[in-house]
């Protein structure tokens, strides 16, 4: 399997993830709802791909003689270490809906099909 998984341990939750494979590319969906894009980052370096995010949240209640404030973190990170085939110059990724959405294209030799002929 290619697409060897690490996660980080320091996490407080783990996104659930499909990766779907099609003769032109692979497709990594990360499913992230309540995240905005400019809350996630997408980092490539040599063989690993890492999505990653921490956001900030502060809540307060005030109530006569009584104040109650709350803060706190979530953040989280999957990496995936890829096959050798992707075209690292031309991946995408497209957040729509909660979802985000990597397309990891195949290098052209890689697409490149040839039906034999046996004699």
């Amino acid at each position: 399997w290619m697409f060897n998984e690490t996660n980080n341990e320091q996490c407080q939750q783990v996104p659930s993830t499909n990766i779907v494979e099609n003769d032109n590319n692979f497709k990594v969906e990360v499913a992230a709802p309540g995240f905005s894009k400019k809350e996630i980052s997408i980092d490539l370096e040599k063989d690993r791909l890492t999505v990653s995010s921490t956001r900030e949240f502060e809540t307060q209640e005030e109530e006569v003689n009584y104040t109650r404030k709350e803060f706190g973190y979530t953040n989280f990170s999957r990496s995936f270490t890829l096959p050798e085939t992707i075209d690292k110059e031309n991946v995408k990724a497209e957040f729509k809906n909660g979802v985000l959405s990597i397309t990891l294209p195949k290098k052209e030799e890689v697409k490149l099909k040839k039906q034999i002929t046996i004699a």
